[in-house]
């Protein structure tokens, strides 16, 4: 019987070929804006103590009650109150308890570079003047001024995430191909401004200066590379 042979030859059109196999590069960045601060705002702390705790409350709630009202009085003057807490101790030398008392109280208002205008600041004066402890007057961003420089902030990064990926696929002869994953970070919110300002302990309205606002906003990325022409 004759032999007979089998040959098996490749056919090759319409086959896939193995792919080229890429670089992952997995880069990060942190991106920053500046923003002139839009809003003013003060923090009070209302404190008061007593030999009982009803007699410590009593006097917090009626301060809060009227600087609120004094608040509302003021044009564009938003305030909201803080915590709560009251709290035994017994000074030195003495045998009973004594009871505090106190509540925290902010007011906004829109500034223009967050510089508060004469109205609030009088405000500061009289709130002062009736017992409230000014913690401090500073310049802050509204929510919307706040989403704006996220963007900018956001988009400081993707630069610098563009211009690391450029810089590393030069140098190893590559090109910048597909985005394969992004991740966003805003979590950290703005960086409070230095304030320079003067604080008056006493009845005097306060002096504020507040310096920009910076808003920061981590950006990660994984990108492919692939063989350069």
């Amino acid at each position: 019987m004759a032999l007979k042979y089998l040959f098996l030859v490749p056919v090759l059109t319409g086959l896939a070929l193995p792919a080229t196999a890429q670089t992952a590069l997995t880069l990060s960045a942190n991106g920053a804006a500046q923003a002139e601060p839009d809003e003013a705002v003060a923090n009070f702390n209302v404190q008061a103590v007593k030999p009982d705790a009803a007699s410590a409350q009593a006097v917090v709630n009626q301060a809060v009650a009227n600087a609120m009202a004094a608040a509302k009085a003021v044009p564009g003057v938003v305030v909201t109150t803080g915590g709560y807490n009251s709290y035994t101790s017994t000074p030195d030398g003495q045998t009973a308890p004594q009871f505090t008392a106190q509540q925290s109280l902010t007011l906004t208002q829109p500034a223009k570079n967050g510089v508060p205008d004469k109205p609030f600041t009088a405000l500061l004066a009289k709130l002062q003047a009736n017992g409230l402890l000014l913690n401090g007057l500073s310049g802050d961003l509204s929510e919307a001024g706040q989403n704006q420089a996220q963007r900018e902030a956001i988009r400081d990064a993707l630069a610098q995430l563009r211009a690391q990926a450029d810089d590393i696929a030069d140098a190893l002869h590559e090109k910048v191909g597909a985005l394969k994953t992004l991740n966003v970070n805003t979590g950290g919110g703005p960086v409070p401004p230095m304030p320079r300002m003067m604080m008056m302990a006493a009845a005097p309205a306060p002096q504020s200066a507040p310096d920009n606002v910076t808003v920061t906003a981590n950006v990660s990325a994984e990108i492919e590379l692939s063989p350069g022409s």
